[in-house]
């Protein structure tokens, strides 16, 4: 067993034992730690046993979604994302735009439509939420709003091309 795998070992057996957690403000470290490994089901374990001591912290919620579909769990990672965008934090575009993503990932376009269309109607100037809508509304035929996203989504990359930032 290697230096690093030692490591991770005592850490993990420190942490059972109750010793003080220098995991504190991160309570999905050790799940981080396990999933950078290439330590998936360790992973899974951990982050699991996080959210189920803090279900109503999106931020685990979220890590627990990019750790199921590293896995390739598209529904489980659904799942906790549903939870954030629904019922935790329904503000959060970003959340709306990674729920559109996976649901994209999964051929699940109706669903991914809806989840890109909300993240339009929170960040109409964000080109992840806009051009997700495009696709998706596109796919279903919803001509006529295939239509004004694709011009939106011109839009915003023209901007961006024009922004001070990017004229270097």
């Amino acid at each position: 067993m290697g230096r690093p795998a030692r490591f991770a070992l005592v850490l993990v057996l420190v942490l059972q034992a109750g010793c003080a957690n220098p995991f504190a403000r991160n309570l999905g470290a050790v799940a981080d730690a396990y999933a950078t490994a290439g330590r998936h089901d360790e992973a899974v374990r951990e982050i699991e046993l996080a959210v189920r001591t803090h279900p109503r912290n999106p931020a685990l919620r979220e890590q627990a979604a990019r750790i199921h579909a590293q896995g390739g769990d598209l529904v489980r990672a659904i799942g906790h994302l549903e939870v954030v965008a629904v019922d935790l934090n329904p503000d959060d575009a970003g959340v709306w735009i990674a729920l559109g993503e996976l649901e994209t990932r999964r051929a699940n376009i109706a669903d991914a439509y809806v989840a890109y269309r909300r993240a339009a109607q929170l960040a109409p100037e964000e080109v992840r939420a806009v051009s997700g809508l495009a696709l998706a509304a596109d796919s279903l035929g919803f001509d006529d709003e295939a239509e004004a996203a694709y011009a939106s989504w011109a839009r915003l990359e023209q901007a961006q091309e024009a922004s001070p930032a990017n004229a270097r």
